[in-house]
Formats: structure tokens, sequence, C-alpha cells
């Protein structure tokens, strides 16, 4: 059966098969599969007999064989081999879920005829082979017009009917004509008045042909239908087309009409009515009737049109035709045609004259015929290939001259339309992995179409969404058509699993829809993960701990979960992970996971993870052990909470729950300890025995602190390792204040040398670059010197800058500047001083003050890259070859959402490992990377990247393995 539709999507299902092996199967279609030319499908290959209820897919191996009715051998079109997808024709592939669930189906887009053959699915489930075949068709279902659709003449006056028959495939069709009178009697139309043309082959292997019926009706047969009958093996049923005849007297008044029965009766007396018959049926010169340009002259670019002309009824033989073209915008008409009947051939007995080329975008089909009454006749056929930058409003002109049309030719003109239907790309999805709780965003590119105006609509299955599409502006591309595009965004749900989701366009006026379609055939659900819970809820060093998470509603089944301690995997501990559990109202799967392990003094505040990873999704849980005896040590507080340069600050950290009481407590920036403005509490006793104290520091922030940590460091008998809590100050950074240009002296003359000086103030932190020009030129940095910076009472920087040089007598009148730069702010400050010898020079101020505010771009030889505020450490101790290490980086004054981070080995990106968690007192977040170096590793340099909107940071690292 025929594919209904233009993009149909046709499943070819079960039948005979072919047992190769004990028990597997492979079942196919046994009759020929009839698909329509362009057409989409599936071709099935349903495997049975494997024992288990999914097909573990890295034990299949697929392969797919095409050969043509008159071939030999078979061709390979489609491999799958362990996973491993390798097409031989453009755009074949398989879906690894269909073949799951035991199809192998392959998937062919865009059919044309030579995909026509025999298709061999093998099918090797170790260690079992088994195959089957199907025989598929490729088919064009015709279209058909007839012209005119209603037709008026004159009595005894002839006119001709067309049937076109366009784009059918294979090259049989039936075509007839049959005839309705009004008094409902059936009468055959005489074969003589019938001519059916050979068929003409288009370029995409269709066919077109064109039968006409030649009329000469009298009174009686007005209100006849005449009716062209076609069959093909494309349609279900005859398809008919009828045309209604209106046939009216001779136009002439009831006195001329007797007058002339009256003079012929009385001039066949006269003359015997012998040379009268003779003249009238010999000699009489007959204009002819031009019928011109019947068809449709609204053509699509590039695809075959035809236009047919009748000129009928003249005597004497001798005609010329010419046809002529005036372009869009063209001021003249150039001939492309030529035809001369005396240089023609005679049609005899229905045979048509040879087809002549004259172009690529025009082939003449025409001939002469000689009718029995002495006249003849001339149909011509114009095979149209429009171009539509050539032809769109084109002007085609038709000159028929004869002698009996002196003193001037029969000219009839018809404007050409030339339209490009639209061509949709496949339906692209934002995420190869769609869950329901994120949105997804489908886009389909539209182009080649003409002209401007298109309607574009989005489906899923039959029913318009509700959901409002985007449509791009519509520009034009390098081929002079047009194109956009449109997106979707949708949120998915489980009844949207097997939909298709559709995008139609058509031009505006048009019926015809072209469409492409994104069909979802699963839906990711991710896993909910509980918290962590710990059992006993404060263990106890050198006793059991058993860590427990919960892992529900996910889809599909594979699910893996992993137990981590800081950074590092579990080497002494038992991990119980449950099998995934189906819940049977819901259809998603839950399972449980467990560790158990003796905790040790080295565990105390270690974070420990579960990472559960679902479908290229990582999802992560911690929980800090505390264990009962050991400290336990707060985030550290400031108050008040955002710091202020200049203005006092107190950090405080509280020291719980440890014993004996005995315990060191150390105030440290970056690395060096700080001792002024420290004070530690008394330990004091609680109602349980175990002690507790606090700390405090009392300091006044400055841009020295700028980007720098702050940190507590906490040390105890009970502890391996120190306990460290660390914050960063979120100082904000200043850009500098600049003064005017002071010169001393201030009247300098030649050959004396001249000291031009700036003050800069109020700048945080402390890094920037100045240079110093003389108009345009870059003065030596020899002579450039800075005080050094110091800190004001309001905790900003101040200096001086000078630069310091000789006059000569060209000096004077030149323009001195300052640049000064301040990465930090992205901001760059310029003075102006114009030097005057032997009088006053002249400070001008600011020639500009640009700041990134102002959206000014500092040129990269200006600011070669800004303060360094990250520092890299590495977490595992005595780290080794071939084992987990892991580095961390902590990037302050951000969060994780807001920045980019890469971390780089030598000058190769590291993809897998990267772990970011933001810091719950806000004061930045910090980065890790896990991997296992390598013996060449000894000595690598590590490197972290941070990107934000407004600027980039990074640091290095030399791994050092034990």
């Amino acid at each position: 059966m025929a594919c209904a539709g233009p993009r149909c999507l046709l499943l070819l299902g079960l039948a005979g098969a072919l047992q190769l092996a004990e028990n597997l199967q492979v079942l196919m279609k046994s009759e020929p599969l009839i698909v329509s030319l362009n057409d989409n499908i599936f071709v099935s290959c349903n495997i049975s007999g494997y024992d288990t209820p999914e097909l573990d897919i890295k034990k299949v191996g697929v392969t797919w064989y095409y050969k043509t009715d008159n071939a030999d051998t078979e061709t390979k079109i489609f491999i799958f081999h362990t996973g491993e997808h390798i097409p031989f024709r453009k755009g074949a592939s398989m879906s690894d879920s269909y073949l799951k669930r035991g199809n192998a189906a392959l998937s062919l887009p865009q059919i044309q005829f030579k995909d026509a053959g025999i298709y061999k699915c093998s099918v090797i489930v170790t260690p079992s082979e088994a195959h089957g075949t199907s025989i598929l068709q490729v088919v064009a279902q015709p279209t058909v017009n007839v012209f005119p659709k209603e037709v008026t003449i004159e009595s005894e006056k002839e006119r001709t009917l067309s049937c076109e028959v366009n784009k059918f495939y294979p090259n049989s069709v039936d075509i007839k004509w049959k005839k309705i009178s009004r008094n409902n009697q059936d009468h055959h139309v005489a074969a003589e008045d019938i001519c059916t043309g050979a068929s003409v082959e288009n370029k995409d292997g269709t066919f077109n042909v064109t039968s006409k019926l030649r009329l000469q009706p009298s009174l009686q047969d007005n209100g006849n239908i005449y009716s062209c009958i076609v069959s093909h093996v494309t349609l279900p049923a005859k398809l008919l087309l009828n045309i209604t005849l209106t046939v009216t007297a001779p136009k002439s008044d009831l006195n001329s009409i007797i007058g002339a029965v009256i003079g012929t009766i009385i001039a066949c007396i006269i003359v015997l009515g012998v040379s009268t018959y003779v003249y009238n049926k010999r000699f009489k010169k007959i204009p002819p009737t031009v019928i011109a340009f019947i068809g449709n002259v609204e053509m699509k670019h590039l695809e075959d049109a035809f236009l047919h002309c009748q000129i009928s009824s003249f005597r004497p033989k001798p005609l010329t035709v010419d046809f002529f073209l005036k372009k869009y915008q063209q001021k003249q008409k150039e001939r492309i045609y030529h035809w001369n009947s005396e240089k023609g051939d005679i049609e005899q007995n229905g045979e048509n004259a040879a087809l002549l080329t004259m172009s690529k975008t025009f082939q003449f089909k025409i001939c002469l015929r000689s009718l029995d009454n002495g006249t003849f006749e001339v149909p011509c056929t114009i095979r149209i290939t429009p171009d539509l930058h050539e032809l769109d409003k084109a002007e085609l002109s038709l000159e028929v001259t004869h002698e009996a049309l002196q003193p001037r030719p029969a000219v009839q003109t018809t404007q050409l339309k030339v339209i490009a239907m639209p061509v949709l790309d496949p339906v692209l999805c934002s995420t190869d992995v769609p869950r329901p709780d994120e949105s997804i965003t489908l886009t389909c590119r539209i182009h080649s179409f003409f002209p401007k105006t298109i309607e574009l609509v989005w489906y899923k299955d039959n029913d318009q969404v509700p959901e409002e599409p985007f449509i791009s502006k519509v520009e034009t591309g390098t081929d002079g058509l047009f194109f956009c595009t449109s997106s979707l965004k949708l949120h998915l749900t489980v009844g949207d699993i097997g939909k298709r989701f559709i995008c139609k366009a058509k031009l505006k006026g048009s019926h015809q829809y072209k469409e492409s379609f994104w069909k979802l055939e699963n839906l990711i659900f991710t896993p909910n993960v509980s918290n962590i819970v710990c059992e006993p809820c404060t263990p106890e060093n050198g006793k059991a701990v058993m860590l427990s998470c919960q892992v529900r509603d996910y889809y599909p089944e594979q699910c893996q979960v992993r137990w981590l301690r800081g950074f590092e995997e579990f080497i002494k501990a038992a991990v119980k992970t449950q099998d995934p559990q189906l819940d049977a109202a819901t259809n998603l799967y839950h399972q449980e996971s467990q560790v158990t392990f003796t905790a040790e003094p080295a565990d105390h505040t270690t974070e420990f993870f579960i990472e559960v990873s679902h479908c290229d999704k990582t999802i992560r849980r911690s929980h800090p052990l505390m264990l009962k005896d050991f400290p336990r040590v707060t985030d550290l507080v400031l108050s008040p909470h955002d710091a202020e340069y200049g203005k006092p600050l107190s950090l405080t950290c509280k020291i719980m729950d440890f014993y004996p009481s005995d315990i060191q407590v150390h105030w440290f920036q970056e690395n060096s300890e700080i001792k002024k403005g420290s004070s530690v509490q008394e330990p004091k006793q609680d109602s349980g025995g175990r002690f507790y104290t606090s700390s405090d520091l009392q300091l006044i922030p400055t841009a020295l602190d700028y980007g720098k940590k702050i940190g507590l460091r906490v040390i105890h008998k009970t502890l391996t390792k120190p306990i460290t809590k660390n914050v960063y100050l979120k100082l904000p950074a200043k850009s500098p204040v600049v003064s005017e240009i002071r010169a001393t002296p201030t009247s300098p003359k030649v050959n004396e040398t001249v000291c031009l000086e700036v003050s800069i103030s109020d700048f945080a932190p402390e890094n920037i670059k100045v240079a110093w020009y003389k108009e345009w030129l870059k003065l030596p940095t020899d002579n450039n010197y800075k005080t050094d910076t110091s800190i004001g009472k309001n905790g900003l920087c101040f200096c001086t800058i000078k630069v310091q040089f000789t006059i000569d007598a060209s000096d004077d009148g030149k323009m001195f500047r300052c640049e000064i730069i301040h990465p930090s702010t992205n901001s760059c400050t310029e003075k102006m001083f114009i030097l005057k010898l032997g009088g006053s020079s002249t400070s001008t101020g600011d020639i500009a003050t640009l700041t990134a505010n102002q959206n000014h771009t500092l040129s990269p030889g200006l600011i070669s890259q800004e303060i360094n505020t990250l520092k890299i450490e590495c977490t595992t101790s005595n780290p080794k070859a071939g084992e987990d290490v892991t580095l961390r980086c902590f990037i302050p004054g951000r969060t994780a959402d807001s920045t980019c981070v890469s971390w780089f080995k030598g000058k190769y990106l590291i993809e897998d490992g990267i772990e970011n968690t933001d810091c719950e007192d806000e004061s930045g977040f910090n980065s890790s990377v896990t991997f296992k170096p390598e013996e060449q590793d000894k000595e690598c340099k590590m490197r972290c990247e941070v990107f934000t909107d407004e600027d980039s940071l990074e640091d290095s690292y030399i791994l050092k393995l034990a």
C-alpha cells in the first residue's frame, strides 16, 4: 500500500522467518513493501528466541545488506557492532533502545528510486546467527490537472482539451476520455480526436505525460461533460476529472442570418455550388485560432513545469511561431525560440515531432498536423525549469504570423510567477538526555524559500502545541533565497514518550506544508538523592559507623553509586548497595546504599560523600563526621558581615566538645600567623564533662588584605591533623583617584632637567601600571620611578609617580600624558600636560577617565594580567602515580554558577573529576579536581583557570609525586 503524506513514517512489520540457530529467529515482511518517493521509513527486523528481558547490545552484531533486482552482489549499508554504529548510506541509522527491545530496525530517510531492492538483515546474538529479507519498492503518486475546467465555444468551432499527468512512477499510466451527454446517455470519444503524447522523464526519475482531446461541437453538445480518467498503481481508485462544455450560436443578427441563407441559396443556384465548395475547402484563407499558455504559470524554483499552446484551424499551411521572454525590469524582450511550418515536420497518424531543446530553462515540443477539413493545427508544449532569479515576474510572449492575420501577428502574453518551497532541516533537540524537570528547546532551520512571507506552526502528533514558538528574523542567504529559524521551548512529561514534535512551514497563501520532526524516544528521570544519615548520630573513635542514603524515583534503571572519604575512594569500608527496585505504581526505580567503617581520629571533621551517576549527570550529598570528645569548630563569623576598608572588623570562632582541656588556637593570613588583635578564652567545662571555648580576631582591613585568606587553626591531642577554617573578607576593588600633572620647575629652560609627577590615591589592591608619553611616543621606563605605596587612614593605597628628563628646544608646546591602569577595576585614567619653555606650563586635566561601566575595552598590551587571587593546594597526602590525587582551589567572592572553571595538566584540558562547591558563608567556592597521575607526571604543572563576565583569574601548581 502507498504511504500517505509527504513525510510519513512507515514501520515495516513482521512476517516470514528464517531460523538459522536453535532458538534465534529474525522476522521480516514477506510481501513487497511499497514506499512513496522522499518518505522516511523504518525497515523492521524483529529478533526472537532470546531468553532475557532485554538484549545486551554489547553482545549483538547487526549487518544490513542491499541488492537491486538486476545486481548479482549484495552491498553493505549499515553495521552495528558492540555499540558502534557504522553507516554506509547517508542518513542510515539504528536505535539502541529499539535493539534492546528486539527490533534491529533500519531507518532510511528521503527514499529515492535507487533505494528499491532487496534488504537483508543479518543478526548475531552470541553465539547464534539468523537473517531475513524484505523487498522494497518505491513509487510516486501522480498529480492530475485538466484545463480548461469549463470551456465556452461557438458551434462548429474547434477547441482542444488537455489532461496533464505529472510526477508519477513507475512509467505505466492509463488515460482515457469519456463524454457524458445532457440526456444521460454515455457516448464514446472517437480515437482520432485523442492525442496522447509519450512520457517525458523528469530529473528526479518521475514521468509526465499529456493527453489532448479535440472538439468541434454543435449546439446539441451544449452541456456535455468530458471526463479524463487516469489509472495508476499508486491510486486506490481511478481518478476522474471533468470539463463542462458550453456551446453558443454564432454571433450574428437575424437579418444577417436570413440574408446569408438567401444569398447562399442564390449563389448555390448560380454557381451550381461546386466552385464555392472547392474554394471554401481548399483555397479560402482562414486565420489561426490561438489558445496560449494553458497550465499553471505559478511555478516552483528548479522544478519542471509545463505550459501548452494550441494554434488551430488555419489555412494555408505557412505559419511562423516565435516565443519571446522579457525579464523583470528589462526593457527589451529577447526571442528564445523560432519555428516555421515550412521547415517543420507534418505529423501523421498522431505521431509527435521530435523534442527540440533550446536551453536548460526552456524546451519546446511542437509539430504540424493536417486535418481532414483542409486546415492545419500546431500543438506546442513548453517544458520550463524555472530559476526564480531569472524568471520571476518575467513576461513570456507568443507571436503567431500568418498571411490571414495581416497586417499584424497574433500576440498573447502571460506573466510568470516563480516560488521556492521551504526546505526544513531535521529538528534538533537542545539535549541528548531530556528530563522532565528540565526544559528542552527544539530548533528547526527553514531555508531556500521564496517569497519572504512564510507561516510556521508546531504540532505534537496531530495536535497543535499551546506553547508559542520563537521565529527568528527572515534573512537572505547567499543563494538569494530566504531562511529563518524556529524554536520551541517545552517541558516534557511521561505522556510525551513516543510522541512526534513536528515543525510545519508553508508559504503564505499556499496550502502545501513542508515538515520535519523530532521524536521523544525516552525520558530521563533524575534520581532524588536523600541526605546522608549517620548511625549512631554521634560516632565514637574506634567504633563502627554506618552512613546510608536513599536514591529514589529515577529512570532508566542504570545507576552507579560510590562513596568517597573526602575526595578519595573508601579503602577500609564495607559498601552495600541494593539492586534497583521498580515501583509498579510510578514505573520508576529506587534503591538504598550503605557504607560501614570503623571511625578513626583522622575521620573527625572529614566530609563523606555519596556520588550518584545517572545518564551523564552526577548528584552528590555530603556529611561531615563529628567524633565524640573531639573538637567541633564552627565557621568564622564576621561582624559586621560586610568588611570595609579602614573600619574595625571582628572575626569570631567557637570550639566545642573537646576533651581534655588543653587546646591551641592560632589565627593566620595566608601562611603568616597573626598575633596582634587575637585572643582565646579560657576553656570551660559543660554539663557533659567536655570543654568549650571561643577565639576572636580584631583587625582593620586595608588594601593589603584584598583577595587574601584569613584562617584559624585548632590543634588538640585527639586530632591527627589540625582543624582549619578559612574566610575571605570580600573586600571590593577600588579604582585610583589621580591628581593633575605637576612640573618642577614650573617654567623649565632648554637643557634643564624637569620632573613631572602625579599623585595616585584611594585605590585597592595596590597593583597599578603607569606609562608616560610625549605626544603619542612612549617615554623610556628608565626615567620613571614610583614612591613606595602607603596605606592611608581610610585603609586604601596612595603613592606618587614621577618621570624625569632633559628639555630640548623641540619640547616647547608639546603634550605630555600620564596613563594609569588599574587591572583589578579594569580602569584607565589619562592626564595631559602642555609644556611651555620660559613661560607657564598648563595641566589640562583628564583626557578621558574610562571604566568598564563606560564600555571601555583595555588593550591586552596595556593590561597583561590581573592580580592572581587564586591558590591551589593538594589535599592528598603523599601523592603517588597511579593513585587518585585531589587538588583544590578556592575562588573568593564568587559563586560556582557565575563562573567557568577549567583545570589543565600541562597543556591538556582535564574533563572529568571536577567538583565545584559553594561555601556556606558565601565567601566564595571551592573547585577540586581528582585524577590519577602517571609516572611521567612526577613534576607536572597543574593550572586552574576561572572566567567570569568581567575578568579571568588563574594559578599554577607543580605536582611532585612521591
